[in-house]
């Protein structure tokens, strides 16, 4: 009896202690991870271009990517057709028709390839959109400077004009056409030619420690929030949003993507210098920089056609007292 016992209780100590055993490994399994650990999957250290650039869960970059690029293929086509139709301008109808079969082709291929330029345009985005935002809120701080300017009794119109004759070359002819209610020409490659430099300048201004690509976002700000708010006082702001959005939807974040390019790569300048950053350029920064360069400038180039050739018309046909001489 008493043996019999004893087997009995020797049984239910093993079995204690496997049900012991078993709980203490399914608590290991639950435990989290610490986070100091340095294990990885790999032992190749992780792309110090690519920490924090990765789209996050759920996100289809090449989706999203092609779905902008077809939009903006439509909106050329659209400017393509209206150019030829109502300007009757054959080469500036073929160049606006270009443009978009270069967007529809960057739409196509952020369809077809896994991970190629979608991809790298949606790497190069995150890299560089808190600095984006940045050049935008300095736009958006001179815009509101520049009406605060307005309410000081600053009128900064004269300015504005002196500078579009500067643009124009001979201000005295400016003056002679305007007056006999002439036209100036102005045509894509005008617009283009134009704003390419503030671009570029944005861009490089990063050398001058940030410098010239804050006072080009800035000083811009100023003089469409001003202009704008004394013209519309005069005229109402309605036809003002007219003349300003439908170009202006497309060359302000063209001019931001620049600027953020500049900022980021004096951010990136920063850390080399001291020290946290291993190299200043690399390969991917390189290569997905330059792509989303390429994407701003190409839509620079179709808020030119726009404003040159469909903004005038798109504000007349909203406003018709905008067409009275």
């Amino acid at each position: 009896m008493n043996d019999r016992r004893a087997d009995e209780g020797s049984l239910e100590s093993t079995e204690a202690d496997r049900s012991t055993r078993a709980n203490e490994s399914a608590s290991e399994r639950r435990e989290p991870r610490d986070p100091g650990s340095r294990e990885t999957p790999s032992s190749q250290p992780p792309d110090p271009d690519r920490s924090g650039t990765e789209p996050g869960p759920g996100t289809d970059p090449n989706r999203g990517w092609a779905t902008l690029a077809f939009a903006l293929a439509l909106v050329s086509f659209v400017t393509a057709g209206a150019t030829a139709a109502i300007h009757d301008l054959t080469t500036a109808a073929a160049g606006a028709a270009v443009l978009a079969l270069a967007f529809a082709a960057l739409g196509a291929v952020a369809l077809t390839e896994g991970s190629g330029v979608a991809a790298s345009l949606a790497e190069g985005w995150a890299e560089h959109r808190l600095y984006v935002w940045f050049a935008t809120a300095l736009f958006g701080g001179g815009v509101v400077l520049g009406a605060a300017l307005v309410a000081a009794g600053i009128d900064l119109t004269e300015l504005f004009l002196e500078l579009l004759s500067e643009e124009f070359g001979d201000e005295e002819l400016v003056d002679d056409e305007l007056a006999e209610g002439g036209g100036i020409e102005l045509s894509a490659t005008f617009f283009l030619v134009q704003n390419t430099p503030p671009f570029l300048a944005a861009i490089f201004g990063a050398l001058t420690l940030g410098l010239v690509t804050t006072i080009i976002m800035v000083f811009n700000g100023i003089i469409v929030g001003n202009i704008a708010v004394v013209t519309g006082l005069e005229v109402g702001f309605g036809p003002i949003v007219a003349l300003l959005a439908p170009h202006g939807i497309f060359e302000l974040p063209a001019l931001f993507i620049a600027a953020g390019v500049g900022f980021r790569f004096l951010h990136r300048a920063g850390q080399r210098l001291v020290g946290s950053r291993d190299s200043l350029f690399t390969k991917t920064y390189v290569y997905r920089t330059t792509l989303l360069v390429v994407f701003g400038w190409l839509l620079l180039a179709l808020a030119a056609f726009v404003e040159a050739y469909l903004t005038i018309v798109i504000a007349e046909t909203l406003f018709p007292e905008l067409a009275e001489p």
